[in-house]
């Protein structure tokens, strides 16, 4: 079945005198984990889409889009440094991640300097992240501290029980699924970070460790083409999304 492709709405012009300089704003790209839903020789973020692996087209998206001026890649332990992708217009370093992806994140602000006030953190598994979602992530995180790209929830949420029936039936207004990228304020992720281990609190992303302790985070509208490569289908549904961008794109050229 032909995946639905939706050419993104022309943005209203971007303000760059609200946008901090590449030279004090960093990506931290987890790719730490195993992936075992996605079963194969390597894991997940290694496997290969589109011609490159997969971790290959996020660093790429990233950095084209000339807002970031260093990556660092969270990698599984024990992993040997992986080759990066030509023409990569930034300085990308690697460090080990941990059990958990704060701890891949913590491992990655620690390693970037004082002189970095923002911070980008994308999933290495969401391949198709566009350089304006990053922009308009940062322009939300610059306005307010902190912003996460989510999606508005548009079908009916149900409660379930144990024993497999509806329990409750939730009203879909005020939730939304939430994506990456995930932008803040470098001191305001540390500071969470630093409460998150002392209060031994987990959080499932950064948005939930800013929230933890008082931060206000602005949902920045995401795409439904900012998938997470989960399972063996998505590879495929991802290289079909991207044909179609590259499709998009060609024909806007013309």
């Amino acid at each position: 079945m032909k995946p639905n492709y939706r050419k993104p709405a022309p943005e209203r012009p971007l303000s760059s005198s609200v946008l901090p300089g590449p030279d004090e704003t960093a990506a931290i790209v987890p790719a730490a984990g195993r992936g075992l839903r996605l079963p194969g020789s390597v894991a997940k973020q290694f496997q290969i889409l589109a011609g490159k692996p997969l971790f290959h087209h996020c660093l790429l998206r990233i950095a084209r889009t000339g807002l970031v001026g260093r990556i660092v890649l969270a990698l599984p332990p024990g992993t040997d440094p992986p080759e990066l992708p030509d023409g990569l217009e930034a300085d990308v370093r690697t460090v080990e991640g941990g059990a958990r992806r704060q701890d891949s994140v913590r491992n990655g602000l620690n390693l970037l300097g004082e002189d970095i006030s923002w911070v980008v953190v994308h999933d290495g598994a969401r391949p198709l992240v566009t350089p304006d979602l990053i922009e308009r992530c940062l322009i939300g995180a610059a306005e307010t501290g902190a912003a996460i790209a989510a999606l508005p929830v548009v079908d009916t949420v149900k409660t379930g029980d144990a024993e497999g029936f509806i329990k409750a039936t939730r009203p879909r207004e005020g939730l939304w699924l939430a994506q990456t990228p995930q932008a803040a304020r470098r001191e305001l992720l540390a500071r969470a970070m630093e409460w998150a281990d002392a209060n031994d609190f987990e959080g499932t992303d950064e948005a939930a460790l800013l929230e933890a302790v008082g931060v206000r985070v602005k949902l920045v509208e995401g795409s439904a083409q900012n998938i997470k490569v989960t399972t063996p289908g998505d590879i495929e549904r991802a290289a079909r999304l991207m044909e179609l961008e590259q499709g998009a794109e060609a024909e806007a050229s013309t």
